[in-house]
């Protein structure tokens, strides 16, 4: 079954399309969950089904030849959320200890040092900035960003060691240390 047919079944409310849905899917979804949320199994789980439920309860909406990366995002939008929401519920005490050493200062440092290698990825070729957005944002491994680049894993492997020497050397023009 193709992109298009699973997404046309689940717009007409097929379950079993949905399970195939799911068979395809979880694991991507539950490693980039994984990835970001580590440790606790029960959270990661329960991300991932809610991806698969939002992919259900919004399958009028869902974009075709898009429906992988829709579900990556998703995934790393809920992840985040969880980890947002763990920070929203810490006692003030944890907070007045991060406010006094610098935390405020800190966050300013990462959004600066975020822009930073923002700008430097910029720098780089198209498709490597491809590959290295899906290895390491969307938290992909080399082979699946390969095979969805449509590219060899040895070449994905050594385009990110020349990408991560390029930006070494781009950030370290612009000031950055290492």
């Amino acid at each position: 079954m193709t992109e298009e047919e699973l997404i046309k079944a689940l717009k007409k409310s097929d379950t079993a399309a949905f399970e195939e849905l799911i068979r395809r899917y979880i694991r991507y979804v539950s490693s980039i969950v994984f990835r970001i949320v580590g440790g606790c199994s029960a959270d990661c789980e329960e991300i991932t089904y809610d991806v698969f439920l939002a992919a259900w309860n919004g399958r009028d909406r869902l974009p075709t030849g898009k429906l992988k990366g829709w579900l990556g995002a998703v995934a790393r939008n809920k992840a985040f959320d969880l980890l947002r929401s763990r920070q929203d519920t810490l006692p003030l005490e944890d907070t007045m200890i991060e406010l006094d050493t610098g935390g405020v200062e800190e966050a300013a440092e990462r959004r600066d040092n975020a822009a930073m290698v923002e700008k430097a990825l910029m720098q780089l070729d198209k498709p490597q900035r491809e590959l290295f957005v899906r290895h390491y944002y969307y938290g992909q491994t080399v082979r699946e960003a390969a095979e969805e680049m449509q590219i060899n894993v040895s070449t994905a492997k050594t385009w990110l060691a020349r990408g991560r020497e390029e930006l070494k050397e781009i950030l370290e023009k612009e000031g950055y240390t290492f």
